[in-house]
């Protein structure tokens, strides 16, 4: 038998911070789900030991009636209610287009600014512990980007910076010119990942997923792996129950995934969990640090999700799942 994936935290390499190996997705909070909703989804995460959280300045800025940066709001508001923002890890991301124009990229200094010191406002005052870079303006260098986000860490708003969504070219990139510059450079890199692959054609261009370059950048340098839609919007559940694909997950309808859906229930059943927690184990059992993003809208999906760390497997399951994790070339 195989314990579970260690222990329920993990320590980030090259920062002070010890993260829950499962982080709450926020993008929901004030929109999707109300302030009584989100607090009660952030109540149960700290409940199970949850300490490590993600959202985003631009949350939910899509829907025209919420209000701007919603869920890093009700996310402050939440902590000032419990009085408990010293007990947490916090992550959000700055740099994104604005939605209400075309898509033209905001890292420059001015723009990272605004949105770290207006994400800073709207969580309470503390410095962030991860700020996500949310886009990438390839047509920038690197090192101009990177200059801003130590200015940042210098001035006390920001503790660590990390990546999210630049390719793996620039990724490399950014971590040589850390290493020659002698600056702190990422601390975690961010980008969908899960045991489904998705079609290419569903991928926006400014959007990326895990493949063999970015696996091989994760475990040769030991970078952690922070991947969302880690489980594929309950693909594999659905696939198990037989019903008709929502539209919403149909960018993952392919062969490939087919059979590692029929593959994945038939090991979970075996287990008694969800083919989606089981998944989401698959994605824990990496040789480098992985913290899946959950994006649950209730306590019961939250706690289905962390069941997959408390999960003992056979040494053959925990190999299956691993494969199922690797990115391949896959024939759609």
């Amino acid at each position: 038998m195989t314990t579970a994936s260690s222990s329920v935290q993990v320590s980030l390499p090259g920062t002070d911070l010890t993260v829950s190996r499962l982080c709450l997705g926020g993008n929901r909070f004030g929109s999707a789900l109300d302030d009584d909703e989100s607090f009660a989804l952030l109540d149960a995460f700290a409940e199970l030991g949850g300490n490590f959280i993600d959202t985003a300045h631009v949350y939910a800025d899509w829907i025209r009636d919420a209000e701007r940066s919603c869920s890093e709001k009700t996310l402050g508001r939440w902590m000032a209610s419990r009085g408990c923002r010293s007990a947490f890890v916090v992550a959000t991301k700055g740099g994104h287009h604005d939605l209400s124009e075309s898509s033209v990229p905001r890292l420059g200094r001015a723009a990272l600014r605004a949105d770290a010191y207006a994400s800073v406002e709207n969580l309470g005052g503390e410095p962030i512990d991860v700020y996500y870079l949310h886009r990438d303006d390839p047509a920038r260098p690197i090192g101009d980007i990177l200059t801003t986000l130590e200015e940042l860490v210098d001035e006390g708003a920001i503790r660590h910076y990390a990546a999210s969504n630049l390719s793996a070219d620039r990724l490399m990139s950014a971590i040589r010119h850390a290493e020659e510059s002698g600056i702190r450079g990422f601390v975690a890199n961010q980008l969908e990942w899960s045991l489904a692959v998705p079609r290419p054609e569903s991928v926006a261009p400014d959007l990326t997923c895990m493949d063999a370059q970015f696996f091989e950048i994760h475990r040769s340098g030991g970078m952690p792996a922070v991947p969302y839609s880690a489980q594929a919007k309950g693909y594999f559940d659905k696939m198990g129950s037989g019903a008709e694909l929502p539209e919403t997950v149909r960018r993952y309808d392919t062969p490939r995934n087919a059979r590692a859906a029929e593959e994945l229930n038939e090991v979970a059943g075996r287990y008694h969990v969800t083919a989606t927690c089981l998944a989401l184990r698959g994605l824990l059992e990496a040789d480098f640090p992985t913290v899946p993003v959950v994006g649950c809208r209730t306590v019961s999906q939250l706690t289905e999700s962390w069941a997959a760390l408390d999960l003992s497997l056979e040494a053959d399951d925990a190999a299956r799942l691993s494969a199922l994790a690797l990115p391949t070339v896959t024939t759609f």
